[in-house]
């Protein structure tokens, strides 16, 4: 038989162990209430759009895609020294694509933009600076409605070259098309309203500006000159 003393002291173990487990139950309740709430508030973030995440949303979604039907031109089983950067690229704008058609469909706005004006750009925290007046008046005087988007005309033309002229065309007309979204991008990193939308601006803007640098060093080094 158990000495009395050594029954309260069970006891009181046994007390302090249940007493944990509970504090530790309720801990875990309040943590997965707090995840829950904050998962709501991220979701219902992501449902309010600001004009500039909507304006980027649909203006890089058509700048993408333009860009994927570019590398997937050069994909068309013909020879080509770009063939490892035009998957590349193609697989890395196909995923931001999906992303931004993803969010206009969550919510509730159209997939392109309902004209070519770029006013969202003229809707941020700030007075607009000399850099971004000269982007949307470039913006205004382009055939596209943005720098470096190409033409019907130039989209032919790539499509219907052979060889080192193709090549030199693709990446002419995709440094023109990075260069002539970054501002676009580094407009909604600054200035949109939901985080992951500002987070995918910001790496677009990181990687178009890598992939600039690699394909200039590309033409450097297989002498691709530039087309007239």
């Amino acid at each position: 038989m158990m000495p009395a003393g050594g029954s309260i002291n069970l006891m009181r173990t046994i007390a302090i162990i249940v007493g944990v487990s509970v504090a530790a139950a309720l801990l875990s309740v309040v943590y997965l209430q707090h995840r829950s709430l904050t998962d709501m508030r991220g979701r219902l973030d992501l449902l309010e759009p600001g004009a500039v995440d909507e304006g980027f949303a649909q203006s890089m979604a058509l700048h993408h895609q333009q860009a994927i039907t570019m590398a997937q031109l050069m994909l068309d089983g013909r020879p080509t020294r770009l063939s490892l950067l035009a998957r590349r690229i193609q697989g890395a704008q196909a995923l931001e694509l999906g992303e931004m058609r993803g969010w206009l469909q969550a919510w509730g706005k159209p997939l392109l933009p309902n004209s070519r004006s770029m006013g969202w750009m003229l809707l941020g925290d700030r007075s607009p600076d000399a850099a971004l007046v000269q982007y949307l008046l470039d913006c205004e005087k382009s055939e596209t409605g943005m720098p470096g988007l190409a033409t019907n005309a130039e989209l032919n033309r790539l499509r219907t070259s052979s060889g080192d002229e193709r090549d030199r065309l693709f990446l002419q007309m995709m440094l023109d098309h990075h260069q002539g979204g970054i501002p676009m991008a580094r407009f909604a990193a600054d200035n949109a309203k939901i985080a992951v939308v500002r987070r995918l601006a910001a790496r677009i803007v990181l990687d178009q500006s890598e992939e600039i640098a690699s394909m200039r060093l590309l033409m450097q080094a297989a002498d691709l000159r530039p087309v007239n």
